[in-house]
C-alpha cells in the first residue's frame, strides 16, 4: 500500500488531545463504503501501512496477526505482538505499531460499529463490559488449530463485499471470536512491556550497540545478564543473545545485499566472532546460506 493511500482506509473524523498519551491523536471512522455493512475489512502487510497513534471514533476493532512480530502501544503501555496475536480494540483505546528489532508482521484487521458488537454481546447474554472495563484490550495468542481456524473465519471476509452478506457473515463469527477471547483471557493474557525493556530495544537497535553484544545490553540495563534473561523470556519470549543475534543477522542481509563485502568479512562486522557460528544461525534464520541469500535475492 502507497503512503498516500494508506489514509484513505478510514474516515478521519476529527484530531483531539488525549491526556493518557500526552499527545494529539487522529479519531477515524469507517470509510463510507463499509457503513452500510458496518464492518470494514483490511489486510495489512507491513508496520509501515498502518496508521500512527490513533482511536476510534465509533467502531470496535479485531486484529489479527498472522505473520512476524511488531510492538503494539495501547494506552499508554507497549505490547509484543506475534504470529496468532488476536486483540479486541475499544472505541477509547489509543494505539499504534512499532517495529520490532527489524521484523515486520502482516495482519487483518475488523472494524465494526459499536451497534453491532452490542448486538452479539445481548445475543451471548454477555454486558459488554466484561470486554470493555480493563485499562488494556483483551489479548491472546492461538497457534495450531485454533490459529488456522481464525485465520480461515477472517480472511473468508475479504470476498464478501456485498453489504447484507458481509454483516451477516461476520456476525455469525464475532460470537465465535470473543468466546476465544473470554476463554483464554484468564490464561493467557498478555503482559505489557516495562518502559525499560523498550528503551532497551530501541537502544540495542543502534548499529553500535548490538555489535558489541551483549556486553553492551547488560551495561545499558545496569542489571546483571541473569535478569536480563528472565525478562527477555517474559516478555519477549527470547533470550538477550537471540534478539541481538537476530538484529545483527538482519544488517547481515542488509550489508550481503549490497554485494561490497566478502562474507567473512560481513561476519565480523556484523559482531559474529565466528565464521561457522554465523553461517549455521544464518541458515537456520533465513533458509540457506549467505552465499545463496545473495543468489536468490539478485537473480530475482
Amino acid at each position: 500500500m502507497l503512503e498516500k493511500d494508506r489514509f484513505l482506509c478510514y474516515n478521519i473524523f476529527t484530531i483531539e488531545r488525549n491526556e493518557a498519551v500526552k499527545t494529539d491523536v487522529i479519531k477515524l471512522s469507517l470509510p463510507d463504503r463499509d457503513r452500510t455493512a458496518g464492518v470494514g475489512f483490511l489486510r495489512q502487510f507491513s508496520v509501515a501501512e498502518t496508521y500512527p497513534m490513533h482511536g476510534h471514533l465509533d467502531f470496535f476493532e479485531i486484529f489479527f496477526v498472522l505473520n512476524g512480530k511488531a510492538i503494539h502501544c495501547i494506552n499508554g503501555e507497549n505490547q509484543l505482538l506475534q504470529k496468532g496475536s488476536l486483540v479486541l480494540i475499544r472505541p477509547d483505546d489509543i494505539h499504534s505499531y512499532k517495529a520490532f528489532n527489524r521484523h515486520d508482521f502482516e495482519l487483518v484487521s475488523i472494524g465494526f460499529l459499536v451497534p453491532i458488537f452490542n448486538s452479539v454481546c445481548e445475543y451471548m447474554g454477555l454486558p459488554p463490559k466484561v470486554f470493555t472495563d480493563e485499562k488494556l484490550p483483551p489479548h491472546i495468542v492461538l497457534d495450531g488449530y485454533d490459529f488456522s481456524d481464525i485465520s480461515r473465519k477472517l480472511l473468508r471476509m475479504e470476498k464478501r463485499t456485498a453489504p447484507e452478506e458481509r454483516r451477516l457473515y461476520f456476525k455469525g463469527i464475532l460470537p465465535f471470536i470473543l468466546h476465544r477471547l473470554l476463554s483464554y483471557g484468564n490464561d493467557i493474557q498478555m503482559k505489557s512491556i516495562p518502559n525499560r525493556i523498550r528503551e532497551l530495544i530501541d537502544a540495542m537497535s543502534e548499529k553500535e550497540n548490538f555489535i558489541e553484544g551483549l556486553p553492551r545490553l547488560t551495561e545499558l540495563s545496569g542489571t546483571t545478564q541473569e535478569h536480563l534473561t528472565r525478562e527477555f523470556r517474559k516478555y519477549l519470549d527470547m533470550t538477550p543473545t537471540e534478539f541481538i543475534n537476530l538484529r545483527r543477522l538482519n544488517y547481515a542481509a542488509e550489508l550481503l545485499l549490497e554485494c561490497k563485502y566478502d562474507i567473512i568479512d560481513i561476519c565480523f562486522m556484523c559482531g559474529f566472532g565466528n565464521l561457522s557460528h554465523f553461517y549455521h544461525i544464518f541458515k537456520k534464520t533465513y533458509g540457506c546460506s549467505p552465499k545463496q541469500f545473495v543468489k536468490n535475492h539478485t537473480d530475482n
